[in-house]
């Protein structure tokens, strides 16, 4: 399989099983019991705290297509609060527990994490600060915990490079958000004024195949045969991990 075609075979499965643990509430509930903060507070110190005590400005300019205010209401990096350095490893952590959760018994764990970790190990870093902050993060030993958090740092991976390509583009995250997932999706991010309407279809579609050959160009490292078998390993992952 060839690296463009296997960039968009992987995208869905590997977004989709890796931001599981990010909608589930029994993520929060153990969360909590390690300290971190009580919702979104805990999503967004957690995922953004990868890349060190970071300011308001560019935890915003990471996380890109959530409301500024949404995410400024639950940033802290006070002295007596849970700082985003100390978030994120609490809540690597629990991506970790609840994704083997997920795969336990998946026995393409082993190849899956295999084939992952030599994507994202030899991935360039430059301007994707949040996936190379999840990629340092310590890795468990075992296949199905460690197949899940590469599955969230590929997850990560592919986000970069689809920002960096909004970003180039001068296109409105809203608007773009509003493309994808409609009034609904875009209450999710917490926008309520949603007056500047979808993105053109012909730029939308320009974005995706822009997004694509990025994360081609990832995928450089492996041969035509591993990347078809991780192409058939993440969907049997989102598969099972989803079910």
């Amino acid at each position: 399989m060839d690296a463009l075609t296997a960039a968009r075979r992987t995208a869905a499965p590997i977004s989709d099983l890796g931001a599981r643990f990010m909608l589930d509430g029994l993520a929060y509930k153990r969360g909590a019991e390690l300290g971190l903060p009580s919702g979104m507070g805990t999503y967004f110190l957690g995922r953004l705290g990868v890349m060190g005590d970071i300011d308001l400005d560019t935890a915003v300019d990471a996380a890109f297509f959530w409301n500024p205010e949404t995410i400024a209401a639950n940033w802290s990096t006070d002295d007596s609060a849970v700082t985003p350095s100390v978030a994120a490893p609490l809540y690597g952590q629990v991506c970790v527990e609840r994704g083997r959760e997920y795969l336990s018994g998946f026995e393409g764990a082993a190849r899956l994490a295999e084939l992952l970790e030599r994507v994202v190990d030899s991935a360039d870093d430059t301007d994707a600060d949040l996936f190379a902050g999840w990629r340092d993060l310590d890795r468990p030993t075992d296949p199905e915990g460690q197949a899940y958090l590469l599955t969230q740092v590929a997850r990560e991976l592919r986000f970069c490079r689809h920002v960096a390509v909004v970003k180039g583009a001068g296109v409105n995250p809203l608007a773009l958000v509003l493309t994808k997932g409609g009034e609904a999706n875009a209450t999710l991010f917490g926008w309520t004024d949603l007056s500047c309407g979808p993105v053109d279809p012909e730029i939308h579609e320009s974005i995706e195949a822009a997004t694509d050959h990025a994360a081609a160009a990832d995928l450089a490292c492996l041969t035509d045969d591993e990347r078809a078998e991780l192409a058939e390993l993440a969907d049997a992952a989102h598969a099972h991990g989803t079910a």
